[in-house]
């Protein structure tokens, strides 16, 4: 072989060695690069992947929340539905069953009601009819209580204290006035404030004396609605024009001597609740006054005397004329007091003290009706009304002489009579 083939197979034999070890070689390094680029996209896709499966998953948990919600918020609508359907047919039922209850309720509590008025309304007529008796006994009472005062008068003065005293228990402003001469002047007032203490500032001429002057020239009872002149009053006070006054005369033998003026208006210009029938009542106990005079002034001039000698001795006794003008009748006013009360300086003494004892126990019982009722009912009259009766007493002591009160116990008397009406176990005894 030549060195040519030598060298060329040996060339052969290196390049082929060589060639097959850079193939291999190459062949490595690609498996390798191959491997590598293998792992490199391997790792991007994986990397990619991942990244797809997070967001997949992102939307997945958005997807799910967002269902999650929806379901959450259609089940709270159906549940809100349902419940709202629930509650419906729930209240629907209770407010018939409430309904119901309170027509139940409200027909028992009518039928109850009317039951209740009808017992109220029974027990109402029956505590009015009740209230209506014990004015009329009460009026009655009083009635009675001021004829047994007028009847146990034994003179002029005490008769037309009497009077005074009876006027006031049924009015609220109440006059008694005699005549002198031709004027009128005040003997006892009540209810009229500051005159009260001076009755005699009132003297006033028949024309200025208002109803009362009417009453005097008619003769008989007289109201503030009879008369223009009857409308200003007694003409010693004002009267509201929309209230009513009335004056009755003291008759005696046919002649006024007195009259009684009264109304139901306070000193301050208003109404003091009194009996409706006061009027006629001041009428019965003006009347029966003039009686009682009368009986006096009979007892006086030596017996009674009727018809027109009865009148004119009357008169007489009184020291009057006979005429029946107004100034014969203030005649008769102004001397039938000194006829009746004369007697023995000992009897004058004895009517003085009897008048103060009748005038202070019968402010007593006037003053202090409902306590001297309640006192007749327990007997215990003393020890209720003590106090008022120890007043009493001192003021009849300071107005009575001893001597005069050494002779008989009148204020005692006069408690039996006026306060226990008559019975004196009624007084009881001091607490």
């Amino acid at each position: 072989m030549s060195l040519e083939e030598r060298i060329r197979s040996s060339v052969d034999q290196a390049l082929g060695a060589l060639v097959k070890q850079v193939t291999t070689h190459a062949d490595e390094e690609r498996a390798a690069a191959v491997e590598v680029a293998r792992e490199t996209a391997f790792a991007d896709a994986e990397q990619a992947a991942q990244t797809r499966v997070a967001d997949a998953e992102a939307r997945l948990q958005e997807v799910m929340a967002q269902a999650v919600a929806a379901a959450r918020d259609e089940g709270r609508a159906v549940v809100a539905t349902e419940l709202r359907r629930d509650l419906d047919i729930e209240c629907d039922a209770r407010l018939a069953d409430a309904h119901k209850s309170a027509e139940t309720r409200l027909s028992q509590a009518l039928a109850e009601a009317e039951a209740r008025a009808a017992e109220a309304m029974k027990a109402s007529v029956a505590a009015a009819r009740a209230r209506e008796r014990e004015a009329e006994l009460a009026s009655a009472s009083r009635l009675l209580d001021s004829v047994r005062g007028l009847d146990g008068a034994a003179s002029l003065s005490e008769v037309l204290d009497a009077l005074a005293l009876a006027a006031a228990k049924e009015a609220a402003r109440a006059a008694v006035v005699v005549l002198r001469a031709d004027r009128v002047q005040g003997w006892k007032l009540t209810g009229f404030g500051a005159r009260d203490a001076n009755p005699k500032s009132v003297d006033l001429p028949f024309a200025e004396a208002g109803v009362i002057g009417l009453a005097v020239g008619a003769a008989r009872a007289v109201t503030t609605r009879e008369g223009e002149a009857a409308a200003d009053g007694p003409g010693f006070e004002h009267l509201p024009a929309d209230r009513t006054g009335l004056a009755v005369p003291v008759i005696v033998g046919g002649r006024v001597v007195a009259v009684v003026y009264a109304d139901s208006v306070t000193h301050d210009g208003h109404d003091r609740q009194t009996p409706s029938g006061w009027p006629e009542v001041i009428e019965v106990l003006t009347r029966h006054a003039g009686r009682c005079l009368e009986a006096l002034t009979n007892q006086k001039s030596g017996g009674p005397k009727t018809g027109a000698s009865g009148a004119s001795g009357a008169s007489g006794a009184a020291g009057t004329g006979a005429t029946g003008a107004p100034g014969a009748a203030g005649a008769a006013g102004a001397a039938g007091p000194v006829a009746l009360m004369q007697g023995s300086e000992s009897e004058r003494h004895d009517d003085a003290a009897l008048r103060a004892a009748r005038l202070l126990v019968a402010e007593i019982r006037l003053y202090h009706e409902p306590a001297v009722n309640e006192g007749r009912l327990k007997r215990n009259l003393l020890a209720r009304l003590g106090p008022e009766i120890d007043k009493a007493r001192r003021a009849y002591n300071d107005q009575v002489p001893a001597v005069v009160r050494a002779r008989a116990d009148l204020f005692h008397q006069e408690l039996i009579r006026t306060l226990a009406g008559g019975d004196a176990s009624l007084l009881g005894h001091l607490a």
